[in-house]
């Protein structure tokens, strides 16, 4: 009875890794999705937030999903109730694939500006990027806001994980500037040898699965493991892999995508 309970647990994990295995990678890299700004409606003040731009998406494969400086994604191209600023709109297509394009609504006779600097987001389990505004033209005192965030007159922004983020400045007579900063993802350092291989060995490089001997599907192989990295990542966030009843926690997930994102170095 004992080996028949041995045996059932390792069929199954076999059998999952058969038919639960990563295709050949699909490269959004080789895809034609663009996406192109049809029209644009400029704000009428520096203090109204009238502005509209409208886009549209082709190639890739539809349907498409558009999101606004970061925000949630939507089906409409069209963005209305914007203020003056910079704004920079994404398209994702049905296979997630994506491309942006960044345009700029004005408000006549306004000057307000401001300059940026940004600090990369190179730490894999916590965050540290930052973003420092420092305003311009307009009239009196500056305030600034991130995202949802309420006005202050602070203009340095810390802890901020990679990715676009939304900052108003706003002058002494409520005019204001929309300006989209995107924290860039630096190189985090995460190490093969130390952090991920052994979550490999744990989870996934067992008899039966991607052990040794198994062919492409080896991840005891550091160049199957690579040429798959981005379908790795991909199904390790969204939770289908590992299989077999194994469970990955999130700092090891995290890891895993810090190392992919870093380019898969074998360090």
């Amino acid at each position: 009875m004992n080996n028949i309970r041995i045996a059932i647990p390792l069929v199954f994990i076999a059998s999952a890794c058969a038919y639960n295995d990563i295709n050949d990678k699909i490269s959004c890299e080789d895809s034609d999705l663009s996406i192109s700004v049809s029209s644009k409606l400029d704000v009428s003040s520096c203090k109204a937030i009238d502005g509209v731009i409208t886009v549209q998406a082709s190639g890739g494969k539809p349907g498409y999903d558009f999101s606004l400086n970061g925000g949630i994604y939507q089906t409409n191209p069209q963005f209305e109730n914007l203020a003056p600023g910079i704004y920079e709109i994404q398209v994702k297509d049905f296979l997630g694939c994506k491309a942006s394009v960044s345009i700029e609504l004005t408000a006549p006779n306004s000057t307000l500006n401001a300059s940026i600097v940004i600090q990369s987001d190179d730490q894999c389990l916590t965050n540290n990027g930052s973003i420092s505004v420092t305003g311009q033209g307009g009239t009196g005192v500056y305030q600034f806001q991130l995202g949802s965030n309420g006005f202050s007159t602070t203009g340095t922004f810390e802890n901020l994980k990679h990715g676009i983020y939304s900052v108003i400045i706003k002058d002494s007579e409520d005019c204001q500037k929309v300006l989209n900063v995107t924290v860039p993802r630096g190189l985090t350092g995460v190490r093969y040898a130390t952090e991920i291989k052994p979550i490999f060995d744990a989870n996934c490089n067992l008899s039966g699965c991607h052990g040794s001997g198994t062919g492409s599907r080896d991840w005891t192989n550091f160049s199957n493991i690579r040429n798959r990295a981005a379908q790795i990542k991909a199904r390790t966030v969204n939770k289908s892999m590992p299989i077999g009843g194994f469970v990955l926690t999130q700092e090891e997930i995290d890891l895993i995508s810090c190392w992919v994102d870093d380019g898969t170095p074998d360090n």
